[in-house]
């Protein structure tokens, strides 16, 4: 409904403001569906994802950069805490058994960790990043070349 002349009263002011406070509503609505379906098509694509060939020389890239940055440690990875089987709950509990919640890419990812890195003296460790509304956010799982009694 538009406001004129003609139909000017408090009951067009109202039935105008209610128009814009539906549109805004439809529009937050439209926003939502379409960052909910990116966010479903990026978690299928991470529960498909495989580990690729040129991974050693990534993750040296990656750990190369951190370095020259004077870090002892590198963020390999950071996903939503709901895609893990606990949503986040073992890593928010410091659990030893973490890894054991790991699902699609980051399972695939530490097991190559474990088969190719792990023997190299790396280790791996993962933190709860945010904390939107008081609940666990993304996930962070870093690769560190610190002694274990440093961690």
């Amino acid at each position: 409904m538009d406001i004129s002349g003609f139909n000017l009263s408090a009951d067009s002011v109202r039935a105008y403001l209610q128009s814009k406070r539906d549109e805004k509503a439809e529009k937050e609505r439209a926003h939502e569906a379409a960052k909910k379906a990116e966010l479903d098509k990026l978690h299928k694509e991470f529960e498909e994802r495989e580990v690729r060939p040129e991974a050693m020389e990534r993750v040296a890239a990656v750990v190369r950069r951190a370095i020259d940055a004077g870090e002892k440690e590198a963020l390999v990875m950071r996903f939503p805490s709901k895609w893990l089987a606990d949503n986040g709950r073992a890593i928010t509990n410091q659990s030893p058994d973490w890894p054991d919640s790991l699902t699609g890419f980051a399972r695939r990812a530490g097991d190559f960790f474990k088969k190719e890195l792990e023997p190299r003296g790396f280790q791996i460790k993962a933190a709860i990043m945010d904390w939107p509304d008081g609940m666990p956010g993304d996930v962070g799982i870093f690769l560190t070349w610190k002694r274990p009694e440093e961690l």
